[in-house]
């Protein structure tokens, strides 16, 4: 598996974040799929490594883009992604994911996912 260990942040969650995915570009063509289903096992402001029972095609011979909506601090985000490799997992797939997006929307979620941790870490009410 790959990391990018120079980043300063990654958080791995305690229990894999719900999150849903579709492919919007495969090698040079636009597609239009149908949502996925995916688990978020960690993330940082430049990628996450997620996990579906659907294959993607090998980063190694076909560029996969993809569009995901997750859901921090009860609030969506929606975020596009190159997929960068892909590992068999039991019956599903793990892959790492690196976004595409400015400095800016990267901060955004970094803001988010700092909200998110924050409010995960505060005993609820009952």
């Amino acid at each position: 598996m790959q990391y990018k260990r120079e980043e300063s942040f990654r958080y791995e969650f305690n229990s894999p974040l719900n999150a849903t995915f579709k492919l919007i570009k495969l090698a040079t063509a636009d597609v239009d799929s149908n949502e996925g289903k995916m688990l978020i096992i960690d993330i940082s402001g430049g990628g996450l490594k997620m996990s579906s029972h659907l294959e993607l095609p090998d980063p190694k011979t076909t560029k996969t883009s993809i569009e995901m909506d997750i859901e921090l601090a009860n609030e969506t985000l929606e975020v596009q992604g190159e997929v960068v490799w892909k590992n068999s997992y039991n019956s599903s797939f793990q892959y790492g994911i690196d976004f595409t997006y400015t400095d800016k929307e990267s901060q955004e979620l970094i803001t988010l996912l700092k909200k998110h941790i924050k409010q995960s870490k505060q005993p609820k009410e009952e």
